[in-house]
């Protein structure tokens, strides 16, 4: 018998509710000290550590801030990421001015070993609403939460016009698409990207640390 609960079930609805109030991915300029909290909470079980965890929620709230000072009606719509140093950035902004001032902000702040820029250029009124966005991320939030051949707690998940991007550190290739096989199984995700997603045992890492 399988125990993990169905979307039909209570228990399905009353974890996809939970997941709703734990952060989803990064940190908005509005959401930084929230996403701070949260990731003191959790940092000691994540795959990164607790020492690099801290780290990276200092990079995340240093840019975010900065951008918050320029112009919050501008970047109130840009997400910030950080893992190991690697900044992710979605979201999106009016001109391509403000998407490069967003990149060199994050490259100002100690400890960023690289900037991956997927922010997109556009107003809300052309972009897929943001609450749907954010109803996508809850709903495979709660996926990957109840797959127990998944760590979870090491993916940050947004969803930008329907583009959901998978960020962090997976076990292996094979977690990776478990996370994805999920993420398909949700309405209105358009695109999934992976490319950013770092395997365990990467040397890579070791330059990040």
């Amino acid at each position: 018998m399988n125990a993990n609960p169905t979307k039909t079930s209570p228990v399905w609805w009353a974890l996809v509710g939970l997941v709703a109030v734990l952060p989803l991915g990064g940190c908005s300029p509005i959401g930084v000290a929230v996403g701070a909290g949260a990731t003191a909470g959790t940092a000691a079980l994540q795959e990164r550590g607790f020492q690099q965890s801290v780290k990276d929620s200092v990079i995340e709230a240093a840019i975010s801030k900065d951008l918050f000072d320029r112009d919050l009606n501008v970047f109130a719509n840009m997400n910030v990421e950080v893992v190991e140093g690697r900044v992710l950035l979605t979201g999106f902004v009016p001109e391509q001015d403000d998407r490069l001032a967003a990149v060199k902000s994050s490259w100002a702040q100690d400890g960023v070993v690289d900037v991956i820029n997927e922010i997109q250029i556009g107003d809300s009124s052309a972009i897929t609403s943001t609450a749907r966005d954010k109803l996508i991320a809850t709903e495979i939030r709660a996926e990957i939460t109840v797959d127990e051949k998944i760590k979870a707690i090491n993916y940050s998940i947004e969803v930008v016009n329907g583009t959901v991007y998978l960020f962090g550190i997976a076990q292996d290739q094979a977690e990776i698409d478990r996370v994805v096989a999920h993420a398909r199984e949700v309405e209105y995700v358009r695109r999934i990207v992976t490319d950013h997603m770092v395997l365990k045992d990467d040397p890579s890492r070791k330059t990040a640390s």
